[in-house]
């Protein structure tokens, strides 16, 4: 896959350490005081989403990952959602006297729009179904996720960020850190060496913290089985100096890692390895992307409100990346 970026700083330096590698995978949910928790990765079970909303806008950054909704779909046989909201939320809203009309109108471009959509997906046997709702966009889409037994979300996003994202907002921000499924975002970068032929070959799993409670390593595991794509697992260590000693102390933690969450019988043991870097994570995890021809980011994200995530001194890893990165970014909670 063809890659533009400029490469990040040398602090970043990706350091190689082939091992071994894979697992099973994790899902489902239950719903207490309003609040969604994952179960705990099950090392027997596959990833196969059964139901997945399709957030759209309608915008080229939602045309960008529509590919990517219809392929998961069709491959696991999945029932596609495709969602719009209306959002009732601009500072240029009609005043009441004129809402009405100006609703009823953005009603019928939404189900024009929504009617291509589905044609589309049913042409290439994929089970499908419009949801359209009104109000403040998060609030709906995540009143859709829980009523609709959602596994998955797609989103596209204009990768906006700094002022520009503290004055528009980022849906699809709201959406990575608040959804209680996975989210995969496709960022604007992604269409640059958007391929028609959407098969994995290589997924970045990013680790957080060893040993490694993430549920995201759950997923990263299967997608990389049922694709048959190689898997890398990655930890880029800041704020430490580079040294013989640390490469040498951090094998051990690595080795549980596998032990942890790869069947030792798998034969996706064959096609993992592991890399370390230092410096900034979000640097790290894209040059290694950018490389090595990554075409899946897996990463954990921290559920955080997204206005205080915007005034943070710097941005966050997950946010970052999926606003940087080349390929589609799969955030699990």
């Amino acid at each position: 896959m063809p890659i533009g970026r400029k490469s990040p700083s040398p602090a970043a330096k990706v350091y190689n350490e082939t091992l071994e590698g894979n697992l099973g995978s994790v899902q489902e949910s239950r719903l207490e005081q309003g609040v969604v928790e994952m179960k705990p990765p099950d090392p027997t079970s596959q990833v196969a989403p059964k139901k997945i909303l399709f957030a759209t806008d309608f915008s080229p950054a939602s045309e960008a990952a529509l590919p990517y909704a219809i392929s998961l779909a069709g491959h696991y046989g999945s029932n596609l959602c495709f969602a719009h909201v209306i959002s009732l939320d601009y500072p240029d809203f009609p005043p009441p006297e004129e809402r009405a009309a100006k609703l009823q109108q953005a009603r019928e471009f939404t189900e024009r729009e929504l009617k291509h959509l589905l044609e589309a997906a049913r042409q290439k046997g994929i089970s499908c179904q419009p949801l359209i709702g009104e109000g403040t966009v998060w609030n709906v889409l995540s009143e859709m996720i829980h009523k609709n037994g959602i596994d998955l979300t797609i989103v596209g996003t204009h990768g906006r960020r700094g002022l520009k994202k503290l004055r528009l907002g980022s849906v699809a921000e709201e959406v990575l850190r608040m959804a209680p499924c996975p989210v995969l975002t496709v960022g604007p970068k992604t269409s640059e060496t958007f391929s028609v032929d959407i098969q994995p070959s290589h997924v970045l799993y990013a680790v957080d913290f060893v040993p490694d409670t993430s549920h995201a390593a759950a997923y990263a595991v299967s997608l990389a089985e049922e694709y048959r794509a190689k898997l890398t697992f990655i930890k880029i260590l800041e704020e430490t100096i580079a040294s013989p000693e640390l490469k040498a102390q951090i094998r051990e933690p690595v080795r549980h890692w596998m032990d942890d969450h790869v069947p030792a019988a798998s034969v996706l043991r064959e096609r993992t390895s592991f890399e370390l870097g230092f410096g900034r994570a979000a640097e790290g995890i894209l040059k290694f992307a950018s490389d090595r021809g990554v075409d899946l980011i897996v990463m954990s994200v921290r559920r955080l409100d997204p206005v205080i995530a915007a005034h943070l001194p710097e941005t966050d890893t997950a946010y970052e990346v999926v606003c940087t990165a080349h390929c589609p970014v799969l955030t699990v909670r």
